[in-house]
């Protein structure tokens, strides 16, 4: 079940970041390597009711935040696939336990149906093998290149998909 995050759920929440956090470290990655994502982060998207978790069996096991815009993504090396109103999946992890069993899928198609939308974005760490395979997977075409500014090694895949 895909719900809503509520404050209770921050410890759970950061236990899965921190298991995907320490996979990417493993991975050789940079990304959240630098204390990001961290609970005052993931504190203030529940405050602004932009965070959601699957839970399996009352154990949350995935989390992402949605958002309807992001600054970041206005300045691209590349072009996005249209102008059209979009969403933002930022900060999305599974759970050790339940890796590789497309769960990421599930909740990104959650997004799709729960706002009724047609248009998602999404951007990811150049060396992020597994979210990349998964996004191709699911339709996402890599539009270019953005930039953010958590991260000293700020390059980012930028993914859009248009059902």
């Amino acid at each position: 079940m895909i719900r809503q995050a509520n404050i209770q759920d921050l410890n759970s929440i950061m236990k899965v970041i921190q298991e995907a956090q320490h996979r990417m470290k493993q991975s050789g990655m940079t990304q959240w390597q630098n204390n990001y994502p961290n609970s005052t982060i993931i504190d203030k998207d529940i405050q602004e009711h932009a965070v959601y978790v699957y839970e399996i069996d009352q154990e949350i096991v995935g989390t992402m935040s949605v958002f309807s815009f992001d600054p970041v993504y206005e300045t691209i090396e590349g072009t996005w696939l249209n102008n059209n109103t979009y969403k933002v999946i930022h900060r999305i992890a599974i759970s050790d336990a339940y890796k590789n069993q497309k769960l990421a899928e599930t909740m990104i198609q959650f997004v799709f149906d729960h706002f009724k939308i047609r248009d998602i974005r999404i951007d990811t760490h150049p060396k992020n093998s597994p979210m990349i395979s998964s996004l191709i997977r699911q339709g996402f075409k890599m539009c270019g290149i953005i930039h953010v500014t958590t991260d000293t090694d700020s390059k980012r895949y930028a993914y859009h998909k248009h059902i």
